[in-house]
């Protein structure tokens, strides 16, 4: 059997292995006057116990039956960080300056406590009451005295120390042998590290999980094997739980507040686009999509990363349009918008509604709205909508030529009866079908429009002059207009273009008959008779 295997089968069976060295040390004398308050003291070079000590001292006071009272005295060890436990108390010492040998032990459970307190040394305090008043003292000595504080244990020879045994998942932690009677072996337990043994003198182990973890040294040495065990040597604090915030969106441009949780400090990377990366809620304004870690750090120094995305989505590209965005005066246009999924147009003018992606309007000249556009991740963009409004063309005129109408000078033409249009009339010059009020509706070279005033053709059945015993003259006519082959008293009507009686009478039978024309106007008239076998219609163009 091996010594290794010798050894853990002892550890196994509970078997106590102790190469003892006695611990034993002297302080120097405590005395004066400020012994009434608490005067602290050290033992050096401590090590581990294999049990309870034992103090030996003496301690002397002034004493006066004048004043009355006894003297008292306290010794506290200091058994966790800054708190002290009791180990002796005295009172009713009625003795004048005489030097008192005392001595008491501490158990194992305090001195162990004590001695891992002050890794390396044994804290404690002592305090000294008198019964003397103030100034009074004995003789020949500087009172109070607490002479020849003595501390005995006896000790492992194994032993061992660490710079840091309290650190952070992950690290490692050098373990420095410090056992007495020069070792000439180690084996180290390190349950829960890595490697879990060694029989390196000076050992590093490396601790992954947060925990406390116990640290066994087995040393040989010429008084033979001793094993020390020291509970909860190693303590890896837990991580903190580092929390950068959930991934989100921002548009071209425009900032996010991070969020980061878990920690006492932080460190955001890349620090480009931040405004502080050292603390949990930085600004960010990045240019482009970016992935932001946090390294967060704890009260125990102990640190973990965590990571967020922000987003940088592109502004919508918004557009709007109604064609060529030219419409004619007084007419209406359809606008459509895209590029986004809600759009608001402004300003309130001409519009038909001041949301949604169609709307219709009806600017009175030239006009501009402004589309706002948002998409989905809430990013906005604008754009302009320009309306240019062409004027109508001029009304056209409209001619009667007595056979026909012609119209002023256009790009294209709608003849129109009785306001209705005339199928396949859309020449400039139209021969009327039948009579009734005709008008034209023209459109220039911008496709805009304009009617004009309808204008009463009546020449449709006229009788050729030629062909008619009655006969009119002269044409065109100044003034006056003669009128032959009359045979009865004839009542006769003059129409002018539009439709209207410009002169009602009778005209007289006879070879010559007169009509004063010289009151109408420049243009082209019918002339009706009636009373004859057959009611006839003849053009009269008046000068």
């Amino acid at each position: 059997m091996t010594r290794g295997t010798l050894v853990l089968s002892f550890l196994l069976i509970g078997a106590a292995l102790h190469a003892q060295t006695t611990y034993t040390q002297t302080l120097p004398t405590m005395e004066g006057s400020t012994m009434s308050n608490w005067r602290s003291f050290t033992f050096p070079n401590t090590t581990p116990t294999t049990g309870g000590g034992a103090f030996t001292f003496q301690w002397r006071a002034c004493w006066q039956q004048v004043f009355g009272g006894t003297s008292k005295i306290w010794i506290e060890l200091e058994t966790s960080t800054g708190v002290f436990t009791q180990v002796y108390y005295e009172t009713g010492n009625g003795s004048d300056c005489a030097a008192l040998s005392r001595s008491f032990t501490v158990t194992p459970t305090v001195l162990t406590n004590a001695l891992n307190t002050g890794a390396g040394e044994l804290r404690g305090r002592v305090k000294i009451q008198d019964s003397c008043y103030p100034g009074v003292g004995c003789a020949f000595y500087n009172d109070p005295q607490v002479l020849g504080l003595t501390l005995t244990y006896d000790t492992h020879a194994a032993n061992f120390v660490a710079a840091d045994a309290t650190i952070c998942p992950g690290s490692t932690v050098e373990f420095a042998d410090a056992s007495l009677n020069t070792p000439s072996s180690f084996e180290w337990l390190f349950p829960g590290g890595t490697p879990t043994t060694s029989t390196a003198q000076n050992p590093t182990v490396q601790y992954v999980a947060s925990g406390s973890y116990d640290v066994t040294l087995i040393v040989e040495t010429v008084d033979g094997m001793d094993t020390l065990v020291r509970s909860g040597f190693v303590t890896v604090f837990d991580p903190p739980l580092a929390n950068a915030g959930v991934d989100e969106d921002v548009c071209v441009g425009e900032s996010a507040q991070l969020q980061a949780s878990g920690g006492t400090e932080y460190l955001w990377f890349p620090s480009e686009g931040l405004n502080d990366p050292n603390v949990p809620a930085p600004t960010a304004t990045p240019s482009e999509t970016t992935s932001y870690t946090v390294l967060v750090t704890n009260g125990n120094g102990c640190q973990a990363s965590d990571n967020m995305v922000l987003t940088v989505r592109a502004l919508p590209i918004v557009q709007a349009s109604a064609g060529n965005n030219t419409l004619c005066l007084g007419d209406t246009s359809n606008v459509v918008a895209v590029g986004a999924q809600l759009y608001q147009w402004s300003p309130n003018l001409f519009i038909s509604a001041v949301s949604g992606a169609s709307v219709e309007v009806w600017p009175t000249s030239d006009f501009s709205w402004t589309v706002t556009g948002t998409d989905a991740f809430g990013c906005v963009n604008t754009t302009m909508l320009d309306m240019n409004v062409d004027p109508p063309p001029a009304a056209p005129t409209v001619t009667n030529t007595g056979l026909g109408l012609s119209s002023s000078s256009a790009t294209a033409y709608q003849w129109l009866l009785n306001g209705e249009p005339i199928p396949d009339a859309t020449e400039q010059e139209w021969l009327p079908q039948e009579n009734g009020n005709y008008s034209v509706r023209i459109t220039d070279a911008n496709g805009c429009s304009a009617i004009g005033l309808p204008v009463y053709f009546g020449s449709v059945g006229l009788d050729p002059v030629q062909d008619s015993p009655i006969r009119i003259y002269p044409q065109p006519v100044l003034d006056r207009l003669v009128v032959e082959g009359l045979t009865i008293n004839t009542p006769g009507n003059i129409i002018d273009a539009q439709g209207a009686v410009v002169w009602k009478g009778t005209i007289p039978a006879g070879p010559r008959s007169v009509i004063d024309l010289s009151a109408l106007s420049t243009g082209v008239y019918v002339l009706e008779l009636d009373g004859t076998a057959s009611e006839q219609r003849l053009t009269v163009v008046k000068q």
